[in-house]
């Protein structure tokens, strides 16, 4: 079977694609047999001639198996597997006579996919099987500690032949040993990851061992070697590094006493492998809880100094390229950004080293952070308790502040080289700046677990813990980290660790904190934050668009900006109040960097724009440069002083959107609009006048931001959206640039880039500022308005000619027009009316041009192009009148009684449909021309302009109902749409069946008229649907029963879906059940109705047509119980006395009670047999509830007959006496229900479908002859009636059994009821 592998493995990997095909086939059918474990195990042996593609498949084939398929594998089996694998891993790396140079020659990909495999299976076998896989990594350990020393010592003795080669396989064997133990323990680690710690007992036995014997035999009394291990890599891997001295516990003279050569050769590659495996030996727990396996405390004292020495490697640096004299430079793919200049490729040993150490920087980082962050432990009594993690930490958190100190001018000159050659640095970051990253990682997770201790300096300090000066620590580690982001701003992950620390450090009370942390007054933290953040905020250096921006990820940046960014600005504002709102109106409005300001501001609000006292915000001193957003200085802007400009603008305008919730509260008077004290009416005088400055600026054309946004898109973006947050300001405030504001934002439309932030912006001034526009002392001032709004969106067309284009999207176009109609709801019923003729004018003519123009060019034939352009011109007249409710129309309307008369002239009246006039010959016309009709984006948009039309107008639109009607009646013979449906719903629910006074004489025949037409396109429909079924069940074939189901379907041309429009006409009935019952129990269509409700419910699978359909049936059982219920007590009634039925009118008519009884008669079979069919397969596991409720307005049904008028001299109604046949019925003569008891899916004969029809039956109130006995511990007696929340749970377990979702345990507790 090997040789048929490999053939088929060399078919897999050629590039003809049938050969690939086959073979995967042949693979995947394959791979389960036994036979696979030999051929696979043939394939990965050194001379089995496979090629490395073809041995790595096989491995990979037999670690899928042997984690599927070991619980299957006899103990013989496992012990034979295990050896098996250390045995082809010893041969590939150890074998007898072949030296280091074996290992180093061996493919890496290969060698780690093999140790892998063999963890694998040395962890599912259990301690044995371990102790075989750690003895040889142990082994490999050995012969690769032997083989570095050869090899250093031919180097230094001056050329031994084969010292480069023992060294390389020396590094080999060491790197596979500690990738070895790495993966035993993360395989450990995860073995029965899906059950609680209690249950894990393969995980602890292996972990933990005997604990009768002190833990012998588990791996957590390995892990002091393992620790000893990393020590001993460390200090003879890290090229003679204080790091790595500190790390094996003693200094650099004892490593020569020692006899080790120096310098010590620095080897990323090993050390990266070294933390990573003493980090997964950190996190090895030992309670199998997953937290970290090692407190702080513990690992020190297992090896003292190997934290700070770890966190020492992040300034380690190739000897190739020492720390600051080359610049390092980023790779870019073709296509990547535009400002990327020529430059030669690195050497691959340099791009390795590169590598290598960004590997290592992650590791170092994923240790602390396990160690330091909230996941990790407290330590034992034995290994000092919470005093030594104390300690431990504090010596961590000292040796962070001492990197970050040397770290920020190398990520500084890192930062300030990238930008100076327009390069970003979130891609490849410089070594400088990934390793300070990492420490503000590390520094974020002490702070999420220990946020109080480093706010307030804590208790443990004030004790002496952390040694002299212990309580200025946490202020240390404060100010390290803003001096980290002050060094590269620009850099978006240190920038969101950052974020992250200073949010965790604002959980603590302000009183509470030490006084350095807490208050934003000159040269405090949260003033100095400001300069950092403001470079954090801007977009890139060089930014033009996201489609040529290749550094930033649009999402992330986005992400950072609108939720840490934000938040962290909001503590900021907390702690700063106004000086952070001065600061930033200042920081946009003032002049660039290195200028002064001729404006004057606070004393505080200069603190913050410059970074707090004594700095520029960047932690670098005032006076040698200024922060600019992007870079870590200003020594790049001045060859980007435009760009440098207008990004520090935007950042600001950002900054300012989003503390605007605050800011506007105490600008406006508090959330409670009113200025309580002395204190918070001069902070909402100072707020008014800062925003007074800033929106002056940034509307006026003598304004600096204003005569920067023509050459810049994404500031005017930003300009927009900031209007947008201040609307509310804008709308109280008497001196806001409201006017102004608004002539900016129709400019700003035809910006491609802030179109949709001009038009949220414009809909939120015309809304929030109505009152103030309204009130204008000029009467010109709203006519002027919209004029110019709809001149930008919808210009009319020159007499005789054609609409222009409109550039903007199409929603865009609604939002503006969209504020406008608010404007003009706002405006007296009379100049409302007017405003909104004047609106609807211009999308009318364009919409006759378009029609017209595309009428002639076609000869009659309108293009797709015509048509979507009318659909976007109705959707812009939808916006028109969506608003113009003015409610006093329709209450007029509806107080004028019986009165037609009275009742058309208040109706005429009303503002909208005085608006209506205006397009109403258009949409006449629209809806007459079978093109328009025929075609989904105008039947949608005109079928929302009428249901906005008529929810708008309420009582007074009834006016509307005769042309609308006749309208809707033309879109559904034309090609169905479900939009019809929800209008014609929509006026049901407004109107009812339109027999009241007040409605046209021929309204209510419209609408009975209008319900057959829906009836009827259901009708065909359901007919289509069954037809495409049954095509497609004709075909085994794939492909062939899709292509004969679309033809199927092709026969009923329609504008939606199947699903949704059944859910529409579903839907439709739904609101004629509960708004006019009588019109839907009179329609011929009703029996129909039922059919394709259960039709629905057997053959759709969509969510939307069943939640429908269910409602639809629930309701109508329900009113067929109520109504029976009311028939019953008026017999009674009338027996007892002879007056019944004289207390009130009954809820339906005799006729129609008797008709709709009938019906569920006769459709009662039906009906049952479609509601268990859905919930044993087809309804959504969703709607098990609405399924719930559908089964018990059933059974309420047969309970309200029980005794009743429906049977002769007072017995039983004729459903009540059928359905518990009816349903025993279903589940023994139908297939589908029938399969499911024969194949014992619902126990054992059906045990469990019997115990759900007698559960189901006893909520009818059934007499215990008719249930029959019970079953289980419960034999002999009834069941008794389940309540409703109850009745749910059992439809939900049942089905759920029932579709092999469950086990026959859920049904256990039901059985005892």
């Amino acid at each position: 079977m090997a040789d048929q592998l490999k053939a088929a493995l060399t078919a897999f990997f050629s590039n003809d694609s049938a050969q690939q095909h086959a073979a995967n086939l042949w693979l995947n059918n394959f791979s389960p047999t036994p036979e696979a474990w030999g051929a696979a195990l043939a394939l990965i042996e050194p001379g089995s001639g496979a090629t490395l593609e073809q041995a790595f498949f096989a491995a990979n084939m037999l670690a899928t198996k042997t984690r599927n398929e070991w619980g299957r594998l006899s103990q013989q089996q496992r012990a034979e597997l295990t050896d098996a694998y250390l045995a082809k891993l010893r041969a590939l790396v150890l074998a007898p006579g072949a030296g280091p140079a074996a290992a180093a020659a061996a493919p890496t990909a290969l060698v780690d996919r093999l140790s892998l495999l063999a963890a694998s299976a040395a962890a599912l076998g259990g301690s044995g099987p371990a102790a075989r896989y750690l003895g040889l990594a142990h082994e490999a350990a050995v012969a690769g500690k032997a083989a570095l020393l050869l090899g250093a010592g031919g180097g230094a003795g001056g050329g031994q032949p084969g010292s480069a080669e023992q060294a390389a396989g020396g590094e080999a064997l060491l790197r596979l040993s500690l990738l070895m133990l790495q993966q035993l323990a993360e395989e450990a680690d995860e073995l029965d990851s899906n059950a609680p710690p209690h249950r894990r007992p393969r995980r602890q036995s292996l972990v933990v061992g005997d604990p009768s014997q002190g833990g012998a035999g588990g791996l957590v009394a390995q892990r002091a070697g393992v620790v000893g291990l990393v020590r001993e890599v460390l200090a003879g891997s890290s090229g003679g590094s204080s790091a790595g001295n500190a790390g094996s516990g003693g200094g650099s003279g004892a490593d020569a006493a020692a006899g080790q050569p120096q310098p010590q050769p620095l080897r990323l590659g090993l050390l990266a492998a070294a933390v990573r495996c003493g980090g997964a030996w950190v996190r090895l727990d030992d309670s199998g809880a997953a937290g970290c396996g090692m407190s702080p405390g513990e690992l020190e004292a297992m090896s003292p100094g190997l934290l700070p020495a770890l966190l020492g490697l992040l300034a380690l640096r190739p000897p190739a390229a020492p720390a600051g004299s080359q610049p390092h430079t980023p790779q870019h793919t073709p296509g990547g950004t535009p400002h990327a200049p020529a430059a030669a490729a690195s050497s691959s040993s340099a791009q390795q080293q590169q590598q290598q150490l960004a590997a290592l920087h992650q590791a170092v980082g994923d240790l602390a952070t396990d160690l330091l962050g909230p996941g990790g432990r407290t330590a034992a009594a034995a290994a000092g308790g919470e005093p030594a993690d104390v300690a431990a930490a504090a010596a961590a958190v000292r040796a962070l502040v001492g990197l970050v100190a040397q770290l920020g001018p190398e990520a500084a000159a890192e930062a300030a080289a990238a930008a100076a050659r327009g390069l970003g640095t979130a891609l490849e970051p410089p070594p400088g700046i990934g390793a300070l990253t990492v420490a503000v990682r590390v520094a974020g997770a002490v702070a999420e677990r220990n946020a109080g201790e480093l706010a307030t300096g804590g208790p443990a300090a004030a004790a002496g813990a952390l040694g002299p000066g212990g309580c200025e620590l946490s202020v240390q580690l404060a100010q390290a980290v803003l001096a980290a982001l002050g060094a590269c701003p620009a850099h978006l992950p240190l920038a969101e660790t950052a974020a992250d620390y200073f949010l965790a450090l604002n959980c603590v009370p302000t009183a509470q904190r030490h006084p350095a942390l807490g208050g934003g007054g000159p040269g405090g933290l949260w003033a100095a934050l400001l300069g950092p953040l403001l470079g954090a905020a801007a977009y890139p250096p060089g930014f033009s668009g996201w489609e040529e921006e290749a550094e930033v990820d649009e999402e992330a940046f986005h992400r950072f900006r609108e939720q840490q960014a934000a938040d962290l600005l909001e503590s900021m504002y907390g702690q700063c109040r106004g000086g952070l709102v001065a600061a930033l109106v200042e920081g946009a409005t003032g002049p660039g960097p290195g200028t002064c300001s001729s404006s004057s501001s606070s004393s505080s609000s200069s603190s913050i724009a410059n970074g707090g006292s004594g700095s520029s915000g960047n932690g670098i001193p005032a006076g040698s440069t200024q922060v600019t957003p992007g870079g870590a200085g200003g020594g790049h802007g001045g060859g980007d002083s435009s760009g440098a400009v207008w990004r520090r603008t935007e950042a600001a305008l950002f900054c300012l959107r989003a503390i605007h919730l605050p800011v506007k509260a105490a600008a406006l008077g508090g959330r409670a609009g009113e200025l309580d004290s002395p204190a918070a009416a001069a902070a909402a005088a100072e707020l008014q006048a800062l925003l007074g400055r800033l929106f002056a600026d940034v509307c006026s054309p003598s304004g600096r931001v204003y005569g920067l946004l023509p050459r810049h898109p994404w500031l005017t973006a930003g300009a927009c959206r900031l209007i947008a947050d201040y609307a509310a300001w804008f709308g109280k405030a008497p001196d806001a640039p409201l006017q102004p504001a608004l002539a900016l934002l129709l400019q700003a439309l035809s910006v491609q880039q802030a179109a949709a932030a001009a038009s949220q912006a414009f809909r939120n001034l015309c809304v929030r500022g109505a009152e103030r526009l309204t009130a204008a002392a000029d009467p010109a001032t709203l006519p002027a308005l919209a004029a110019a709004a709809m001149a930008a969106v919808a210009p009319a067309p020159a007499p005789g000619g054609v609409a222009a284009a409109v550039a903007l999207d199409p929603e865009q176009r609604a939002t503006v027009v969209e504020g406008l109609a608010r404007l003009a709801a706002s405006l007296p019923a009379a100049a409302g009316a007017e405003a909104g003729k004047a609106l609807m004018a211009p999308c009318v003519a364009r919409a006759q041009s378009i029609a017209t123009a595309a009428a002639a060019a076609g000869g009659g034939r309108l293009s797709p192009a015509a048509l979507s352009a009318l659909a976007a011109e109705l959707g812009l007249m939808s916006a028109v009148v969506r608003f113009l409710e003015f409610p006093q129309f329709a209450q007029a309307a509806a107080a004028a009684g019986g009165s037609a008369a009275a009742a058309a002239a208040a109706a005429e009246a009303h503002p909208a449909l005085q608006v209506l006039q205006v397009a109403w010959p258009v949409l006449a016309a629209v809806a007459a021309e079978p093109q328009c009709a025929g075609d989904a984006g105008v039947a949608e948009a005109l079928c929302e302009l009428y249901k906005r039309s008529l929810l708008c107008a309420k009582q007074a639109g009834r006016l509307l109902l005769p042309p609308l009607l006749g309208s809707l009646g033309g879109l559904l013979r034309t090609r169905p749409h479900v939009a019809a449906l929800e209008v014609l719903a929509a006026a049901v629910e407004l109107y009812g069946d339109c027999s009241a006074a007040g409605h046209a004489p021929e309204a209510a025949g419209l609408v009975a008229g209008a319900l057959e037409g829906c009836g009827g396109v259901m009708a065909a429909l359901m007919a289509a649907h069954g037809a495409a079924l049954a095509a497609k069940q004709a075909h085994d074939d794939e492909a062939a029963a899709n292509a004969a189901a679309a033809a199927a379907l092709a026969s009923f041309p329609t504008c939606s879906s199947p699903g949704e429009l059944a859910a529409g006409f579903f839907a439709l009935a739904d609101r004629c059940l509960l708004f006019a019952r009588p019109l839907l129990l009179r329609a011929a269509c009703l029996p129909g109705c039922v059919e394709w409700a259960c039709g629905v419910l057997t053959t759709m699978r969509e969510r939307e047509p069943v939640s429908a359909a269910l409602s639809f049936l629930t309701h109508l059982l329900s009113a067929a119980a109520r109504a029976t219920q009311e028939a019953a007590e008026a017999a009674r009634a009338q027996a007892a006395g002879g007056q019944g039925g004289q207390g009130g009118q009954p809820d339906m008519a005799p006729e129609l009670r008797a008709r709709l009884d009938a019906l569920l008669l006769s459709a009662g079979p039906a009906l049952t047999v479609s509601l268990l069919v859905a919930g044993t397969d087809t309804c959504p596991r969703t709607l098990m509830r609405p399924l719930a409720g559908a089964l018990h307005g059933l059974v309420q049904l047969a309970a309200a007959g029980a005794g009743g008028a429906g049977g002769a001299a007072g017995g039983d109604s004729p459903l009540r006496a059928a359905l518990p046949g009816w349903l025993r019925e279903a589940w023994s003569s139908h297939k589908p229900l029938a399969d499911l008891v024969s194949g014992g899916r619902v126990g054992e004969g059906g045990r469990h479908a019997v115990r759900f029809t007698q559960l189901l039956l006893a909520a009818g109130a059934y007499p215990p002859e008719v249930l029959g006995p019970g079953l289980g511990p419960a034999a002999g007696a009834p069941p008794k009636p389940l309540p409703r929340g109850r009745l749910d749970c059992l439809v939900a377990d049942f089905c759920g059994l029932a579709r092999g979702e469950a086990s026959e345990d859920v049904m256990v507790a039901y059985e005892l009821m």
